[in-house]
């Protein structure tokens, strides 16, 4: 038994609650043996749920132990399902068209998640407008890519962890830190995931 092997169940009623049948592929759940596939692992307080969304590679989304399969639930998952399992769900996924020099992309938005005791906080103002200058003008490779964005609010301000593809975007992220991000003495988390798929 791998390290994987006990959360595929957890990950196999996701896909079952929406009428899909995965397979397993050695560590990883498929749906008709086709990309994307998942797998997820637990080491220490962390949930580590990976991605292949090609046979090229693969990305991971980090979450703690505590509540972290239904952040994926809520934020990642319907993602996949309106891409690539034709069920699409208005009130997760916001699907869009952007039109860069090299053409048009579809654009799938899953929800800002905050997790916070309480009533939420509000998205700080151009938080969507920001992250779509940059991925309007962000050269590409490829047909296919992920943009995972985590912010951290506490009383010393905003931190953010923002990937694209996995690999962390510091300037992104300075922007996106310089936004009005609302503190009333709660700490916070956001967490957004976004799929563009070149039309």
């Amino acid at each position: 038994m791998s390290d994987f092997t006990p959360l595929q169940a957890d990950l196999a009623a996701l896909f079952d609650a929406h009428g899909l049948s995965p397979e397993v592929r050695g560590d990883w759940l498929l749906v008709d043996g086709l990309y994307p596939a998942i797998r997820a692992r637990i080491a220490g307080r962390l949930l580590y749920i990976e991605l292949a969304l090609t046979e090229d590679g693969s990305l991971t989304e980090l979450y703690t132990v505590d509540g972290g399969l239904e952040m994926f639930r809520d934020g990642v998952f319907p993602l996949l399902l309106s891409a690539f399992w034709n069920r699409h769900n208005p009130g997760m996924v916001t699907r869009q068209i952007i039109k860069r020099d090299d053409g048009p992309w579809q654009v799938f938005v899953g929800l800002y998640l905050r997790r916070i005791e309480g009533e939420r906080p509000p998205v700080p103002y151009l938080l969507f407008e920001t992250i779509e200058v940059f991925l309007r003008e962000q050269p590409l490779d490829g047909d296919m890519h992920w943009l995972s964005t985590g912010v951290t609010v506490d009383e010393d301000g905003p931190a953010a962890d923002i990937r694209l593809d996995g690999v962390r975007q510091p300037a992104l992220e300075n922007q996106i830190c310089a936004l009005d991000w609302l503190y009333d003495s709660r700490d916070y988390t956001l967490r957004n995931a976004i799929l563009l798929v070149k039309a």
